[in-house]
């Protein structure tokens, strides 16, 4: 594999009517980003906008599709990472349809890593990120609509949907690149922040690889997950290894469920314990996006 795109839009279990939403919103977004590799754009940029598209899909938990907290705000958290260990990301922020792009604008334009709740949302008006109200973030809304509001509360608190996004991508020139976002668990506490925008939890990435997690974020915070991920590629394991190994420590370890996808120079590598996982790939070597979710 020269160059390649692997997308994931949260493990977990949802309502079957959604996995046709589910099947297209990955698809789409990994050809975005395949496209850009394709002609030799970065995988930075890639994977930006693979997560811009799932940001401006209703169907996952990040961006319009953001659920909830208690109070009935929407709380978004993202991360953007190269290989040369250029990070940026936001916790907490409001009011913005896409807090990939001012995770992006964190890593670019200041000296800092993660900027957080009044403070990241300063900073995007500041970066000309358009204001966005929270209100017309309609995850829970467009799933009340789908699945009909009593069933879709019930089936949430159950089984606690977890639609976070990520992608990994490797560029023509070898770099490796990472991306998530998320609007959190469905009723979380106000200022809860899980693991997608924490550096070594959420996602991570080296000159060897990358990675990005999804789960129950305090449990992958624990494991330091997508760190640990890249530790076993260091230690001779295949990208597959790597993900298979890593999701039998976090139940070994914590009893707990989530899923992986990493990008090695041996190819993919993806692991879930859960129901179902949302995952579209695609390399040099490919003809068209694979999806799988079970």
């Amino acid at each position: 594999m020269q160059y390649g795109v692997i997308v994931h839009g949260g493990a977990g279990d949802f309502p079957n009517v959604l996995i046709k939403d589910h099947h297209n919103g990955v698809s789409i977004a990994s050809q975005i980003a395949y496209q850009i590799l394709e002609k030799g754009g970065s995988a930075i940029d890639a994977v930006e906008q693979a997560i811009i598209s799932l940001e401006n899909d209703p169907t996952f938990d990040a961006g319009k599709g953001s659920f909830y907290n208690k109070y009935g705000e929407i709380e978004m958290d993202a991360i953007i990472a190269t290989d040369s260990y250029q990070v940026g990301s936001v916790c907490s922020i409001k009011n913005v349809q896409n807090p990939i792009q001012v995770a992006r604008l964190v890593m670019d334009k200041t000296k800092n890593i993660m900027l957080v709740g009044k403070g990241a949302e300063l900073f995007a008006r500041e970066q000309k990120i358009p204001f966005y109200p929270s209100k017309m973030l309609q995850g829970s809304k467009e799933l009340e609509l789908i699945y009909g509001k009593e069933k879709m509360n019930k089936f949430l608190q159950k089984n606690q949907r977890l639609g976070t996004v990520g992608c990994v991508c490797l560029d023509k020139a070898g770099h490796y690149a990472i991306g998530l976002s998320t609007g959190g668990s469905f009723m979380k506490m106000k200022g809860r922040v899980g693991d997608t925008p924490l550096w070594g939890s959420g996602g991570y990435v080296e000159p060897i690889g990358g990675a990005a997690a999804t789960g129950m974020g305090e449990d992958l915070i624990r494991i330091l997950i997508t760190r640990q991920a890249l530790d076993y590629l260091r230690n001779g394991l295949s990208a597959q290894e790597a993900a298979t190994r890593v999701i039998k420590d976090l139940k070994d370890k914590t009893n707990s469920s989530g899923g992986i996808i990493l990008i090695s120079n041996d190819g993919f590598g993806y692991a879930f314990n859960t129901k179902k996982m949302s995952i579209a790939y695609r390399d040099d070597t490919m003809k068209d996006v694979h999806v799988t979710f079970n």
